[in-house]
C-alpha cells in the first residue's frame, strides 16, 4: 500500500501513523511518533487493538473507523500503549479512503494556557471573553484568567466543577443552563450557545452569551471534553431592556409599558387640573408576600400574566394599567375618589369563586398583592410624585401586612 505524502509524513514534526481502513493495521508511522517509543525503550505496536488499551478486538476498531469515515469523530482521546506504560493522548483522525492518518498530541500534561491562546483565539478578541475546559468524567472545569477578571475573583477561586458553576448563576437560570449541556453531552451534540446571568464577586448579576463546543471525544464517541467561553453580553441586554420600555405594549402581560403609559398618565393629569376632578393612582404589588420568588422563571411569569388578566378585567375602560416593573403595575384611575378607588380595589383583591379556580391555576393568588393609594392633589400634582407617593404607601403595606394603603 502506498502512502500518501510519504516524505512529508515522515518528518511531518507532530508525532502520527496511519491505520488500514479495513485491517486496523498500522501501515506507517513518522520520525516522532517511533522517538517517542524509543525513548521508553520500546517499538510501536503494529495493529489498533494492541496500540490502544481501550480496544479489545480488531471489531472495536471497525467501530471506530466508521465513525471516523461519517463525520462524528474527528478527535478523540484514549490511552495508548507505550511499552509498559499507558499514556494519555489526544488523536487527530483524518479519513484518507484506504486509511486514516492519526496526528497525536500527549494530553496527560495539558497546558490550558496554551489553549487558551491557540484553540479559541478568535473567542478572547473581546476583552470580556473568558475561555474554560470541562472534563465531563471527572467534571473538573479549568478556567482562564480572564473569566476571573470578569467575575471579579482571584483565579484560583474560579469554579472548578459544575455544582460550583452553577452555584454562581441565576436560581431562575441554572436549570435551563443544566439541561442544555446535559443535552449536548447525552446526544454527542457538536455545540450549543446559551445566555443566562452569573454572580459576580459584589453579589451582582451580569448577563453572559456562552458558546460551547465538543473538544474531544472518547474512542466510543462520547464527549470527552468541552471547551467554550462566556461574553458579559450586560450592555446587549441593558439595551434591549431600554427598547422594551419604548415599546408601547409590555410583552409578557400585553399592558401599557412605562413609557407608553406616561403618555396617558399626563394627559388625564392635566385634564384633572383644567377641570378640578378627582384623579387616584394606584401601585399594585403582585408579590408583597415574595411567594413567586420560590418559583421558577416560567411559573413566575405565568403567575404575572394571570395577576395582570386579573385586574384588567375588573377596571373601566377609562382606567389605564401599566406594567412598570417585573412584579409591578401602575394603575391610573381618572374622575375617581379615594372612596370609590378602593371599592374596586377591592373587588380585585376579592375574587369570586370561579376567578379564584382560574388564579390557582395560573399560579396567582390575590392574597399576594398589596396596593398603594395616592390622589391628586394630596399627595403630589405631578405623575412622578404621585407614583412616589403610591410607592411608599405599598411598602407601607407590606410593612403592616395590609393589602390596600391610603398614602
Amino acid at each position: 500500500m502506498s502512502i500518501p505524502f510519504e516524505l512529508a509524513f515522515k518528518y511531518m514534526p507532530t508525532p502520527a501513523f496511519i491505520v488500514e481502513s479495513s485491517s486496523g493495521k498500522l501501515v506507517s508511522y513518522n520520525h516522532n511518533f517511533e522517538i517517542m517509543f524509543e525513548n521508553f525503550n520500546a517499538t510501536p505496536s503494529n495493529t489498533w487493538e494492541s496500540l490502544c488499551a481501550d480496544a479489545t478486538s480488531v471489531e472495536d476498531w471497525h467501530k471506530l473507523n466508521t465513525k471516523i469515515q461519517n463525520g462524528s469523530i474527528e478527535r478523540c482521546e484514549s490511552l495508548i500503549r507505550v511499552g509498559d506504560k499507558l499514556v494519555n493522548m489526544q488523536l487527530e483522525l483524518q479519513h484518507l479512503g484506504e486509511s486514516v492518518l492519526a496526528c497525536v498530541y500527549n494530553t496527560d500534561h495539558m497546558d490550558f494556557s496554551a489553549a487558551e491562546n491557540t484553540l479559541l483565539k478568535f473567542a478572547l478578541t473581546e476583552s470580556s471573553a473568558g475561555l474554560w475546559i470541562w472534563e465531563t468524567e471527572s467534571d473538573l472545569v479549568s478556567c482562564s484568567k480572564s473569566i476571573a477578571t470578569l467575575l471579579g475573583i482571584p483565579q484560583e477561586k474560579t469554579p472548578q466543577s459544575t455544582a460550583e458553576w452553577h452555584a454562581i448563576v441565576h436560581p431562575d437560570d441554572v436549570k435551563r443552563l443544566g439541561d442544555l449541556v446535559d443535552e449536548h453531552v447525552a446526544h454527542n451534540q457538536d455545540y450549543y450557545e446559551v445566555e443566562y446571568r452569573i454572580q459576580k464577586s459584589d453579589k451582582s448579576y451580569l448577563w453572559v452569551k456562552e458558546r460551547g463546543r465538543t473538544y474531544s471525544k472518547r474512542v466510543d464517541g462520547s464527549i470527552k471534553k468541552v471547551i467554550g467561553f462566556v461574553v458579559d453580553i450586560s450592555h446587549q441586554k441593558a439595551l434591549e431592556e431600554h427598547l422594551r420600555n419604548q415599546a408601547t405594549f409590555d410583552e409578557l402581560t400585553g399592558l401599557l409599558t412605562r413609557g407608553a403609559a406616561l403618555t396617558h398618565f399626563k394627559k388625564q393629569l392635566g385634564l384633572a387640573k383644567r377641570q378640578y376632578t378627582p384623579l387616584t393612582m394606584a401601585k399594585i404589588h403582585l408579590d408583597a408576600n415574595d411567594r413567586l420568588s420560590t418559583l421558577s422563571m416560567e411559573a413566575r411569569n405565568i403567575a404575572i400574566q394571570t395577576s395582570a388578566r386579573h385586574i384588567y378585567k375588573k377596571i373601566r375602560e377609562a382606567d389605564v394599567l401599566a406594567r412598570v416593573e417585573g412584579d409591578k403595575l401602575l394603575l391610573l384611575l381618572p374622575n375617581t375618589s379615594v372612596k370609590d378607588a378602593k371599592k374596586l380595589l377591592n373587588h380585585i383583591i376579592n375574587p369570586t369563586e370561579d376567578e379564584k379556580i382560574v388564579l390557582l391555576e395560573g399560579n396567582s393568588d390575590p392574597m399576594d398583592f398589596c396596593i398603594g393609594i395616592a390622589t391628586f392633589p394630596e399627595d403630589g400634582e405631578t405623575i412622578d410624585e404621585l407614583a412616589l407617593s403610591a410607592n411608599q404607601a405599598v411598602e407601607d403595606g407590606q410593612a403592616k401586612s395590609k393589602q390596600i394603603v391610603v398614602n
